[in-house]
């Protein structure tokens, strides 16, 4: 009893006066003295905290949460002065005077920058053959364009078509690209799109650098000829619609050809040269998508790369689909397999096996043989007798199909 007496006292107040904060509001974690079985009295096992303490506490215990889970996963802009809270309240007159033109101050900044080009940057970081590189340097020999007009002219064709390729992934809704997983898998739709738009106009902001009257009306031809071939790709897929092989050749001019001949013609431009390359790789663009349509569905490398026969997953009317749909017109096996859009390996590989039954593969390397013979004789002919046809040369060994 002496112990109740106890504990109850210490929560009374005297008689006709006001409780006291500490006594009246004590905080729930305030637990009652305990008695041994000495009858000796111990502490309270929490210690009372004030109500005002105790909120207090429970306050910066939930900003420093809320703190926390904000900070997860955040890939964007590092803390900064601006994400810090105002001690002035915002005046609304300043609209009335300040000057809110901000582009002309130069507020566009790196980090913003970065922000804009990250899925450009991410497969740029993961790079290809570079053909293209590779091309306009063999093309030199010929041309002896001027080396800062060159490295511009190397720059802004490298990044058109990395650029092209963001949008082609998302087009064809691709799994890997080199190997890895496609930017739009990463950074989004949107912001790769957007990414791939941003970088076109970089490149000719890149071009203006040539002080050339011709460049700008070369770089909108030909990338007005490379969606010009796209669509029409697209347009046979996404219709189920077989074309022509001369539909095909055509489109191939205008999609790869076209950033092919970009940097050819910009080169040309700025030499002194009177060489015309424009008729050589236009031919060079022809092999090389040939040759690509092949290794899709025929080649290990690829398979690694961007996934087994992904042509066939796509649904896309590549030079040997073509020939093999239009070899048998009355079989529709390939054309329905084509409309599946399979990812199921047991039927491309009835499909790959279909196709090499019609002969596909077989005509595809007569064409490419072919081609590639008929590439070579010009580029004789261009180089008339001077030595400096190896390059180009080299590029047509690249292409030839080892069996």
């Amino acid at each position: 009893m002496a112990a109740q007496s106890s504990a109850s006292t210490s929560f009374s107040a005297a008689p006709g006066s006001i409780p006291t904060h500490s006594t009246f509001l004590q905080s729930p974690a305030a637990i009652p003295p305990r008695t041994s079985s000495t009858n000796s009295t111990s502490g309270p096992a929490l210690r009372s905290v004030p109500e005002t303490d105790y909120f207090s506490v429970s306050t910066t215990a939930h900003k420093r949460q809320r703190s926390r889970k904000a900070s997860v996963g955040t890939t964007s802009f590092p803390p900064t002065a601006m994400s810090a809270p105002s001690q002035i309240p915002p005046d609304p007159n300043r609209f009335a005077t300040e000057d809110f033109f901000l582009s002309g101050r130069r507020t566009w900044s790196e980090e913003k920058d970065k922000v804009l080009t990250g899925p450009f940057d991410y497969l740029n970081g993961h790079p290809g053959k570079d053909f293209r590189s590779a091309l306009v340097k063999a093309f030199d020999a010929w041309l002896e364009v001027p080396p800062e007009s060159l490295e511009v002219i190397t720059k802004v064709v490298s990044m058109l078509h990395t650029a092209s390729l963001l949008v082609d992934d998302v087009e064809d809704n691709s799994q890997l690209r080199r190997g890895f997983p496609v930017a739009h898998s990463i950074f989004g739709i949107p912001q790769t799109i957007n990414s791939s738009n941003y970088i076109y106009f970089c490149a000719l902001q890149e071009l203006q650098k040539l002080k050339n009257p011709k460049a700008v009306s070369i770089f909108a031809e030909e990338l007005l000829n490379l969606h010009r071939g796209q669509g029409m790709d697209l347009f046979w897929r996404d219709t189920l619609t077989c074309p022509t092989e001369d539909d095909y050749l055509e489109m191939v001019g205008n999609k790869t050809g076209g950033l092919f001949r970009l940097g050819i013609k910009l080169m040309q431009a700025e030499s002194r040269s009177l060489v015309d390359c424009v008729p050589l790789v236009n031919l060079i663009g022809l092999i090389f998508q040939i040759a690509d349509d092949y290794h899709n569905l025929f080649s290990k490398e690829y398979t690694a790369n961007k996934g087994m026969c992904e042509d066939l997953t796509e649904g896309k009317f590549s030079f040997p689909v073509i020939h093999s749909i239009r070899s048998n017109p009355g079989d529709i096996k390939l054309l329905n397999i084509m409309r599946q859009k399979t990812e199921n390996e047991e039927v491309k590989r009835y499909a790959v096996a279909y196709m090499e039954s019609t002969g596909s593969f077989q005509y595809t390397r007569k064409v490419l043989d072919v081609l590639i013979e008929r590439a070579r004789r010009m580029t004789d002919e261009v180089d008339e007798g001077r030595g400096k046809a190896q390059g180009v040369h080299g590029i047509l060994d690249r292409m030839v199909i080892k069996d």
